[in-house]
């Protein structure tokens, strides 16, 4: 014969159970948790006061879609167009990754759709079998890069140092952050680089960077930007060929964007 509970043991019983049952999913982790990997302290400092300036952590993760225009035009060494183009790049954060660039041609629409990891270029609408599989991620992941900073510093195996201040040529006061990559030990890294990022000294928002490529260096100022629901983003950047002492060597490439809209 089974015992029955005593009435206030089964209303505890149910209060219980609907306590148990009623519980939020775990919350996002702080920012301070995010940025706990990171052992140089200096670093960590500056990376969380950037967050800051250029739209906040917290709201970035909460980011469904990031759509904007861009038109570049990459230059040779003599002041020749090499390449230019005008392209419209939307991408996709939440639920899940898909990135997506499109672009005229020859009067022919263009357009790059990378999504589980996966890219794949369409010319008039159908699958382009000679494009190059790993150039095509390479431009997805760098355009991705670019525009996200500095809130892709946080990638797993980002290596942060703290490198003090400096003056740019322009007299501007910066702080100076070094984040260096190793393809040999992450998968997702695709070149050994070492990156220079300066940092406003007051304001904190990035104006500028100086990138080590295996064969050359690459200086990159950030001329205007804008602000759109509280995110820091680039209106005109222009980068350079230089030396490791950013000394500048020829224009590479002028980039101009635009109309920006960010859905949550």
């Amino acid at each position: 014969m089974t015992k029955a509970f005593p009435q206030t043991s089964r209303s505890l019983i149910w209060v219980l159970a609907m306590l148990l049952g009623c519980q939020s999913p775990p919350a996002a982790p702080p920012e301070e948790d995010s940025l706990s990997h990171i052992a140089d302290t200096a670093a960590r400092r500056l990376l969380h006061t950037a967050l800051e300036a250029m739209g906040g952590l917290e709201n970035w993760r909460k980011m469904r879609q990031l759509r904007f225009y861009k038109e570049y035009t990459l230059l040779l060494e003599n002041g020749e167009i090499e390449s230019q183009a005008q392209q419209w790049h939307t991408y996709t954060f939440l639920p899940e990754e898909r990135i997506e660039i499109s672009w005229e041609q020859q009067g022919a629409p263009h357009r790059i759709l990378y999504q589980q990891g996966v890219p794949t270029k369409y010319v008039n609408g159908q699958p382009d079998s000679t494009a190059n599989a790993s150039s095509l991620k390479n431009t997805v992941l760098s355009s991705v890069f670019v525009v996200s900073l500095p809130f892709k510093l946080l990638d797993q195996g980002t290596n942060l140092s703290y490198l003090g201040f400096d003056t740019l040529a322009n007299g501007q006061a910066v702080e100076v952050l070094q984040a260096s990559y190793n393809p040999q030990q992450h998968a997702a890294h695709s070149s050994p680089d070492t990156w220079q990022l300066y940092f406003d000294k007051e304001a904190h928002y990035l104006t500028a960077y100086l990138v080590q490529h295996a064969d050359h260096y690459s200086y990159v100022e950030n001329l205007r930007d804008t602000l759109v629901q509280g995110f820091r983003f680039p209106l005109e950047r222009k980068s350079f060929r230089a030396d490791s002492l950013r000394n500048l060597l020829y224009l590479r490439a002028t980039y101009r964007y635009a109309n920006y809209e960010v859905s949550f």
